[in-house]
């Protein structure tokens, strides 16, 4: 009986482990922005998942827009790549991307930059309305990495 017990303990001990790793989330920090006509967005800063020692740590940071009907419109991400050893943090990439989930809305420009240890996103996403532009959202998207790898 003992063994059985054992048996069992030790099965629940090593399936633990498997199951808090399986719902955390991949998600570093987030908070909403709400703007006056209802509408808002979530940002967040999301790891990637990939940490190299030759290629450094990626992070990417994601601002999503919703609109005052709490449909999500779109969002726009800035991913960088960072090297950080406690003294300094550099950002060695800068990409953008961006995904709609409303027709109504297209990204009509974006690019990339980094400085320091800053990874930027720059974006103009317009809504149109019969092919005529009604509204116009232009965002700065900054991740930035702390000497110690700590990212905002």
């Amino acid at each position: 009986m003992k063994k059985i017990i054992s048996a069992f303990l030790l099965c629940v001990m090593l399936l633990v482990p498997f199951n808090v790793f399986a719902s955390e989330s991949n998600s570093d920090a987030q908070y909403i922005e709400y703007y006056e006509d209802g509408s808002y967005a979530i940002i967040e800063i999301v790891d990637s998942g990939i940490v190299a020692r030759a290629t450094g740590v990626t992070k990417s940071k994601t601002y999503t827009y919703y609109n005052s009907d709490n449909e999500r419109d779109w969002t726009v991400t800035v991913t960088g790549t960072f090297n950080y050893d406690g003294k300094t943090a550099t950002c060695t990439k800068s990409v953008t991307s961006s995904e709609i989930y409303n027709n109504s809305w297209k990204v009509t420009a974006s690019n990339a930059s980094k400085s320091g240890a800053k990874a930027t996103g720059t974006f103009t996403v317009k809504k149109y309305w019969l092919g005529i532009p009604t509204k116009t959202e232009n965002r700065t998207v900054t991740l930035t990495c702390s000497k110690d790898g700590k990212f905002s």
